[in-house]
């Protein structure tokens, strides 16, 4: 699947492949992974997001940007993709497959790979 935003005017807009990192302030192997996404998400074929976990807040630092409700977006990646565990920095590449997020070649690949698939057209609306 390939994410389309859908403009308002209904112009058909170029296919975009959704990177999910997430990542914490609290982990110590997540900036070069959050400086690798940084880089995608200059590309105009790439819609990077960063996802903020809270499983990291126990060790003293609370990521202001974290979320229980990403902390469970996670968990149910986890489950779908058949892993026994979460981790981060973890990068998850069109909802289907996923990577160690500072592993520039592998997802590289698998972003080249996710954007031959088939594309749905998705609308994206601001409330």
């Amino acid at each position: 699947m390939t994410v389309f935003p859908v403009a308002a005017s209904n112009h058909q807009a170029a296919p975009l492949t959704l990177v999910e990192l997430f990542t914490s302030q609290g982990c110590s192997s997540c900036p070069p992974a959050d400086a690798f996404l940084g880089e995608l998400s200059k590309r105009s074929d790439v819609l990077a997001l960063s996802v903020h976990v809270d499983y990291w807040d126990y060790i003293g630092w609370k990521d202001p940007f974290a979320s229980p409700k990403n902390t469970e977006r996670q968990r149910r990646y986890s489950k779908f993709l058949g892993m026994r565990y979460i981790y981060t920095p973890q990068l998850v590449i069109q909802g289907a497959d996923h990577e160690v997020g500072s592993d520039r070649t592998k997802i590289l690949a698998k972003i080249a790979k996710a954007a031959k698939l088939d594309q749905v057209a998705v609308g994206i609306r601001r409330d």
